[in-house]
């Protein structure tokens, strides 16, 4: 019964998750910015491919990295985002994130010299801290990046980890204390 539970769980966080990816998706439609695929092919494998994945990776570590506790890898962030890639996305979706991390890559390529993947982690957290600045700044740069970040967060607050390591969890509420100093509970609660 536990298993049988925990599966109907699973399957309605990721079309969560999916809602929220389908969402952004569909703000970046026709804008002619990170969907366009331009000159160059795009591979139409319907999976991300291991440098697509080397990248996602990356960034889902470098955006929410291991500390004390799991980082967005060890909670299996870019699993889940192969999982909306092959078994949820559709041509559309997979073409707009293809695009979008073809040209994540070549700005790191002409800004780092190197696939982001390969970088050390200070290189990747200073040029990630500058792309994101930049990303937030100007309003166009790169909606892309921001769907994928947005989707990166989502996938790691729906995990475990997330939810019970990284947020306060408690499954029954206590006793209500209506004022109370917030050294008391540092932590923003995920229930």
């Amino acid at each position: 019964m536990t298993d049988f539970m925990l599966m109907q769980r699973r399957d309605a966080l990721k079309s969560l998750l999916a809602i929220s990816a389908a969402g952004a998706m569909a703000a970046c439609v026709g804008e002619g910015k990170a969907g366009d695929a331009g000159t160059k092919r795009l591979s139409s494998s319907p999976k991300l491919l291991p440098a697509e994945m080397a990248l996602v990776s990356a960034v889902a570590q470098t955006i929410i990295p291991k500390t004390d506790t799991a980082g967005a890898v060890e909670a299996g962030v870019p699993a889940v985002i192969q999982s909306l890639f092959t078994e949820w996305g559709d041509d559309n979706f997979r073409s707009y994130w293809r695009a979008g991390l073809d040209n994540l890559e070549q700005h790191f390529l002409k800004s780092g010299g190197q696939p982001f993947a390969n970088m050390t982690s200070s290189q990747q957290a200073n040029l990630l801290g500058k792309y994101d600045a930049k990303a937030y700044a100007e309003q166009g740069f790169d909606d892309f990046y921001k769907s994928m970040k947005s989707t990166i967060a989502t996938a790691y607050y729906m995990s475990e980890p997330g939810a019970t390591e990284e947020l306060a969890y408690e499954a029954v509420p206590g006793e209500w204390r209506g004022c109370v100093p917030l050294s008391e509970f540092p932590k923003t609660w995920a229930t």
